[in-house]
């Protein structure tokens, strides 16, 4: 099947790669054989079309629904708009405001950090495509953390960013977003006082002619090492 990387982006010592598979809009995630993530070299990047030979992953734990198994790949081409190719497939999943993300079953906590409640109610994915109606500013912290925020008064809306393209002070509204749920954080028997469950994450966005996505070599720390606050 053709599928085209959608999204790129950095574990503790691997790459999390995102596709959609061109034949009937699906989205997958792209494993190796033993349920592992793609090397941090990998040359999967974001705007490649694969012609791709998979397997679901064996023991699915929803919300992450998408997980492949990667048997063989084959480059095809490159798509050099992103941003007109996703508009035209029309397979935009939220617009508006951040609460909408994941049916609206997002809890915030007291710092603005989104997640899921692992005893909650379960998105029906664990990735997708959003338009904000407002502009994301970049907001940094310690340890090459980078964060937006969108903005929504004094009830702080944060999410963490985990791509590889470099950052943006401001990521305009009405730019197409790509986001995700981490795997389960803290992990258990965590020292980490933090309400356990799926977090809220920036995969990338797509913006103009150009390809949004190309990589940034600098490590940018995710929530599998980190409390994402």
């Amino acid at each position: 099947m053709e599928v085209l990387i959608v999204s790129k982006t950095h574990m503790s010592s691997a790459a999390c790669v995102g596709g959609l598979v061109l034949s009937n809009n699906r989205y997958v995630r792209l494993l190796n054989p033993g349920n592992y993530n793609q090397p941090t070299d990998t040359d999967f990047e974001v705007g490649d079309i694969y012609e791709l030979t998979f397997t679901a992953r064996i023991n699915i734990h929803p919300p992450h629904i998408e997980d492949v198994i990667i048997s063989s790949k084959t480059f095809v081409r490159r798509v050099d708009n992103m941003p007109n190719f996703l508009t035209q497939r029309n397979i935009i999943d939220w617009n508006g405001h951040i609460n909408n993300l994941f049916g609206g079953l997002l809890s915030w906590t007291n710092s603005g950090t989104g997640y899921i409640p692992l005893a909650g109610q379960m998105p029906i994915k664990s990735v997708g495509f959003w338009i904000a109606d407002k502009d994301l500013i970049r907001v940094s912290f310690e340890n090459n953390k980078v964060r937006f925020r969108y903005p929504n008064g004094t009830n702080y809306r944060n999410i963490s960013y985990v791509g590889y393209q470099d950052t943006l002070a401001t990521i305009p509204a009405g730019t197409i977003l790509r986001v995700s749920l981490s795997r389960i954080f803290p992990p258990e028997n965590s020292e980490i006082t933090a309400p356990r469950g799926y977090y809220l994450q920036l995969s990338g966005w797509y913006q103009g002619g150009q390809q949004a996505n190309q990589p940034n070599r600098q490590p940018i720390v995710d929530i599998d090492d980190d409390l994402p606050f």
